[in-house]
Formats: C-alpha cells, structure tokens, sequence
C-alpha cells in the first residue's frame, strides 16, 4: 500500500515523482471530500444526487487496467463508471488542482507522474510540478512512495 512522502519541504518532488489523492489527508483535514466529489459530477448525476442523497453502502468497482476490486461508495462509483467518460469532465475551463484530482480520480487514484498528468489535463508538466510540491497540499494531491 503506497504511503504519503515526507512534506515536500523534506523531500523535493521531480517530474518522475509521482503523485495521487492521499485519501488520510481529507480524514485527518476539515474539508470535506463528499461535498467536494459532488461538484465533479456531470449534470445529470449532481440533480439525482441533490433529489436523492447517496446511501452509506459500499460498491465494488473493478478497475477495468488492473482488474482489483476496490470497495468505493455510491458518490466515487459514480464519478467512476459514468461521470469521468464524460467529454468535458476535463477540460480548459476545468482549474489546475480540479484537472489533476479528476486525472487520477478518472485513473483509479493509480499515481501518475506530473508529466502523464500533463498528457491527462493539457497542463504543463511543469506548472504541475510547481503546484503540487509546495508547502500547501490541495485538495490531497499528494506525492507518494510505496512501502518497501
């Protein structure tokens, strides 16, 4: 299982530094990830989650590159199998930090280095690196290492 690197003060990220959502950080922040997700949804899902509010129960969902089974509540299912195929779920009206959590969202939080982000988003490798390995972590973005 993949842990959180070091604050990037301790350890400086490069455009091979791969990152992705640290998950723990919404649990340990005051932000809440739920009302987060809800405005990645496409139109039709933000009305049916409005009418009808998500139910507690989690859902499998097979990562269709790897093929592991992922227990993911209603909200993140549905971000996964409908609303990150949609044609605008990324686009150039999408900000910087959104691209990038709807890029590794769309990709099953699989880490993915600022340059394959770039390739995802059409943002600079660059102004990604330079975003993300600041002192303040947005919305999770996080480098991470994996366990040895």
């Amino acid at each position: 299982m993949p842990r959180p690197m070091a604050p990037s003060g301790f350890v400086k990220p490069t455009l091979d530094t791969r990152f992705h959502i640290d998950y723990e950080w919404w649990e340990r922040s005051s932000h809440d990830l739920a009302l987060y997700m809800v405005g990645h949804l496409c139109a039709e899902h933000k009305e049916q989650f409005a009418t009808n509010p998500p139910e507690e129960a989690q859902i499998d969902w097979i990562d269709p590159q790897t093929g592991q089974v992922l227990r993911v509540d209603p909200l993140r299912y549905t971000l996964l199998t409908h609303c990150c195929h949609q044609p605008d779920f990324i686009s150039g009206r999408t900000s910087l930090v959104d691209s990038v959590f709807r890029a590794l969202l769309a990709a099953g939080n699989r880490p993915m280095t600022p340059v394959e982000l770039a390739e995802r988003t059409g943002r600079p490798a660059e102004t990604i690196l330079r975003t993300l390995s600041g002192e303040e972590v947005y919305r999770g973005l996080r480098p991470f290492i994996e366990d040895t």
